[in-house]
C-alpha cells in the first residue's frame, strides 16, 4: 500500500467519508411492508426473489485487477507520484526480495488500508461469492498491490491489514448497502437508495448501473434484511486524562445487525457489531472503529428464558488518540449467555477470547524505525456483561487484557489492561442520559530500553438516541 508520507489517493484515511456514509443510513433504513402504491404490478410467478447470482471468478478476478490499475494509473499519470513508476525491474525485485515493515502511520495502516481491502472484498461478493470466496480475492488483491503497484517494498502489515481488515470492513459495508436497496421501490426513494448504498458500497454501485439493477424492478432478496437491526447515537462531552488533559466534544454512532443470542447465525456476520467515534479535538475525524462480526456459532443451550451459546468471531479494533495507539485485527471464540426477566429485560454476559493475527501499539521506542508504534502478534480475553432491554444497554461492564509481542519495533512485550464501565438512564422515548469511565493500561517491557508504564483515564458524558 502507498505511504502516507507520499501521498496519494489511498494514503488518505476517509474519515469524513465514512462519517457521511455511516450517517446516511440512519434515514433511509425504513422499508414499507408492501410495495408503494406507484410500484409497477409483478406477475404472480415473478414473486420470489431471483436465485443468487452463481460466482463468477473471471469477472471478481478482473474487477479486483481494475481496482489496483485504476488506483495506480490516478497516483502516475495524475499525481505524479514517483513511487508508482515501476515496470519489470521493479516487479522482480520485490518477488526476489520479498515483505518487510512499512513505515506508515498509524491511521494509514490500521483503517484506510482494510477500508481499501473492503472495496477488493466486495468485488468478489457482488460477482456471486460468499464471505469465504471474497476473503480469497481479498488477498488476492492486496497481494498484486504488494508486488506490483508500487516502487517501495512489499509490506507484512499491509497485506495482513488490507486482507484481513478487509474482509470485516468489506462484509459489514455489503451488509449494510444492502439493507439500503430495495429493488421494487421506485421514483425518488428509490433513486435515494440506490445512490445511497452506491455511496456507502461505491463497488457495488459501479456494478449495479453497468449490470441494470440500479433501476430494474424485482422482487428484493429476502437475505437483504437481518432480523433485527438497531441504531444507537451518543454525544456529548469527553475528558481523556494525559499529561495535559483533551477535553472535547464527541459523537459516537453503534450499528447492531442482528443478534446471535436470538435468531441462528447461518453465514458469517448474519450477527454484527459496527461503532464508529467521531471527536473534535484530535487532529482526526475518527478516533475509535470497531467491528465483532459472528463466523459461526455453536447452540448449547436454549431452554425457556435462557440461552448459551459458543462462537467463532472476527474482531477489527482501531484506537487513535492523542493518548495512544492500539488496534489490530484478530480472530476467535465466545462464550455468550442471555437471561430474560418475566419484565422483558436482559441480563447478557459474554467471555472473549482472542489470537491477534497483527496489532499495532504505542511505543516511545519504535521511533527509531522511523514510527510511533510497536507490530506483533498477540493473545487477548476480555468479559462483557450488560443489563436492558435490547438493544438499550441501561449499564456495562468491559474488561479485559493484551498480550503483544513486538516482531517490529522496539524488542519486547506490551501488556495491555482496558476497563469501562458504562450507565444509560433513559430519560423518555428514545431518549436517554449517561456517562462512562474507561481505563486503558499499558505495561511494556523491552529487551534493551527501560520498562515504561501508562495508565490513560476516560470520562464521558452524554445524551443518546435509541
Amino acid at each position: 500500500m502507498c505511504h502516507s508520507q507520499r501521498g496519494g489517493v489511498r494514503a488518505r484515511a476517509p474519515g469524513w467519508r465514512t462519517a457521511a456514509l455511516l450517517l446516511t443510513l440512519l434515514p433511509s433504513l425504513a422499508r414499507p411492508e408492501s410495495p408503494p402504491e406507484d410500484a409497477p404490478l409483478i406477475d404472480a410467478d415473478e414473486d420470489t426473489a431471483p436465485p443468487p447470482r452463481p460466482p463468477q471468478p473471471w469477472w471478481a478476478l478482473a474487477e479486483v485487477t481494475a481496482i489496483n490499475v485504476t488506483v495506480w494509473g490516478i497516483n502516475l499519470f495524475v499525481l505524479k507520484k514517483d513511487w508508482a513508476v515501476v515496470n519489470l525491474h521493479t516487479w522482480r525485485r520485490n518477488l526476489a526480495t520479498g515483505f518487510v515493515w512499512d513505515r506508515d502511520d498509524f491511521s494509514t495502516n490500521q483503517f484506510a488500508h482494510p477500508y481499501h481491502g473492503g472495496a477488493y472484498f466486495n468485488a468478489a461478493r457482488d460477482h456471486g461469492f460468499g464471505f469465504w470466496g471474497s476473503a480469497g480475492f481479498t488477498l488476492l488483491g492486496s497481494l498484486q498491490w504488494e508486488l506490483f503497484g508500487e516502487q517501495k517494498l512489499p509490506s507484512f502489515n499491509d497485506l495482513i491489514n488490507t486482507t484481513l481488515g478487509g474482509w470485516a470492513q468489506g462484509e459489514a459495508i455489503y451488509r449494510l448497502s444492502s439493507m439500503l436497496l430495495d429493488s421494487r421501490d421506485t421514483g425518488t426513494r428509490r433513486v435515494a437508495r440506490e445512490v445511497s448504498a452506491g455511496l456507502l458500497n461505491p463497488i457495488r454501485g459501479f456494478n449495479r448501473v453497468v449490470r441494470g439493477d440500479a433501476w430494474r424492478s424485482a422482487p428484493t432478496p429476502e437475505d437483504w434484511q437481518p432480523p433485527v437491526f438497531a441504531t444507537l447515537v451518543r454525544s456529548g462531552y469527553l475528558n481523556i486524562g494525559t499529561g495535559e488533559p483533551v477535553n472535547q466534544f464527541f459523537a459516537e454512532l453503534d450499528l447492531r445487525y442482528g443478534d446471535a443470542l436470538r435468531f441462528p447465525v447461518d453465514a458469517p456476520f448474519d450477527a454484527f457489531n459496527m461503532g464508529v467515534q467521531f471527536t473534535t479535538g484530535e487532529g482526526r475525524l475518527i478516533s475509535r472503529a470497531e467491528i465483532k462480526g459472528a463466523l459461526a456459532v455453536l447452540p448449547l443451550e436454549n431452554s425457556g428464558n435462557e440461552r448459551i451459546l459458543l462462537g467463532a468471531f472476527q474482531h477489527f479494533d482501531f484506537n487513535d488518540n492523542q493518548a495512544y495507539e492500539f488496534g489490530g485485527q484478530a480472530l476467535g471464540a465466545g462464550l455468550l449467555y442471555r437471561y430474560v426477566t418475566q419484565q422483558g429485560r436482559e441480563l447478557r454476559l459474554s467471555l472473549h477470547l482472542r489470537g491477534l493475527v497483527l496489532a499495532g501499539i504505542s511505543s516511545e521506542y519504535a521511533e527509531l524505525i522511523g514510527r510511533d508504534y510497536d507490530y506483533g502478534p498477540g493473545l487477548g480475553a476480555y468479559f462483557e456483561a450488560s443489563y436492558g432491554r435490547w438493544p438499550w444497554e441501561y449499564l456495562k461492564l468491559h474488561v479485559g487484557s493484551t498480550w503483544i509481542h513486538a516482531l517490529n519495533g522496539a524488542d519486547g512485550n506490551h501488556l495491555v489492561h482496558e476497563g469501562s464501565l458504562l450507565l444509560d438512564v433513559p430519560l423518555f422515548a428514545n431518549l436517554g442520559l449517561g456517562a462512562s469511565f474507561t481505563f486503558f493500561e499499558r505495561n511494556s517491557f523491552f529487551r534493551d530500553y527501560d520498562p515504561i508504564s501508562r495508565g490513560i483515564p476516560q470520562a464521558r458524558v452524554f445524551l443518546s438516541l435509541h
